[in-house]
């Protein structure tokens, strides 16, 4: 008697890592940041592009093959300059836009220095490659380094006691000495500042590969909840349309509804949105939507675990 003996599954192959995806995300995000500023003034656009540039730049230049770490730190100096643009508009808009700009790029020259002053000890940790605990020996210092960002949120509460009738000299000077203490800040913290970047990135990198494993699953859920919306969007028109008097309200009067507008609503129907800018006034069509809303909880709740299910299966076991 013959046995066949199973062929053995090969282990699954981990996928290539690249980096196109936050590298995109990471263009649109400082894009968007550009033009938000650009709206408030174009030097500090320039400001903003000009300091990626030299502060990714010259870090790339420093620590060669660290990965998501300049991508995460490209992001960083995106929010903190959409942060900066907050605090202008609310306290600092009348100063003039060359004192915004030298105010803007201080922090990230007390970064610069700091990294450069301890680029060994940067080096060693941006391009380890520590797995299981010796990552997390390596990153100990990671949930200290959020200690920073308390001086520096109470340097960010004290421009609230600006007001508009404050002299122009005292907010000048209101400004220059937040800037001076927050790149002071920014100098002593600036490996810290480096870790939380790493992790940082290394969450990215983690993110990315898992989003891709969800691809068919989200797909599926996708096609589905799309056949859901057209399904009752056919519904409301087809009840409306045969209804002697009109099943909905829009723009706060009664109209027959067309099938654009029953997708729209079926839409933020399922989803149990409800912008309230078309309303169902018939009693039908009430247990209709009624039924799509109960419809549309149960499908995120089950849709949901059956996708990370899914995944969760398909995961190779940890050796």
């Amino acid at each position: 008697m013959n046995v066949t003996t199973p062929r053995p599954i090969p282990p699954r192959r981990r996928r290539k890592r690249t980096l196109v995806t936050p590298i995109v995300l990471t263009v649109g995000l400082l894009a968007l940041i550009s033009l938000t500023i650009q709206g408030a003034d174009p030097g500090l656009m320039l400001a903003l592009l000009g300091a990626v540039v030299v502060v990714v730049g010259t870090c790339h230049l420093l620590f060669p093959g660290s990965r998501f770490f300049t991508i995460g730190l490209a992001n960083f100096v995106g929010i903190y300059a959409i942060i900066f643009e907050f605090f202008v508009e609310a306290h600092f808009s009348q100063l003039p836009p060359g004192l915004l700009g030298l105010g803007f790029v201080l922090p990230l020259a007390a970064f610069l220095a700091g990294v450069v002053i301890r680029r060994e000890g940067i080096r060693a940790i941006v391009q380890a490659r520590p797995e299981g605990n010796a990552r997390r020996r390596d990153l100990r210092r990671f949930g200290r380094a959020f200690g920073w960002v308390v001086p520096l949120g109470l340097v960010g509460a004290a421009t609230f006691l600006l007001t508009p009738e404050t002299p122009q000299p005292v907010v000048r000077d209101a400004f220059f000495a937040a800037m001076g203490f927050i790149a002071f800040i920014v100098l002593l913290v600036s490996y810290d500042v480096v870790v939380l970047l790493l992790e940082t990135g290394l969450l990215f990198e983690e993110f990315f590969e898992q989003v891709a494993g969800l691809a068919e699953p989200a797909f599926a859920f996708f096609t589905f909840y799309s056949l859901l919306v057209i399904v009752f969007a056919a519904l409301y028109t087809v009840v409306d349309r045969f209804s002697p008097v009109s099943q909905f309200m829009i723009g706060g009067a009664p109209q027959k509804i067309g099938f654009a507008e029953s997708l729209y609503f079926s839409v933020v129907t399922l989803s149990t949105v409800g912008y309230g800018d078309i309303v169902p006034v018939g009693s039908f069509i009430r247990l209709v939507v009624a039924a799509e809303v109960i419809v549309g909880m149960l499908l995120l709740l089950f849709g949901f675990n059956a996708i990370f299910s899914y995944s969760s299966s398909r995961r190779p076991p940890d050796r």
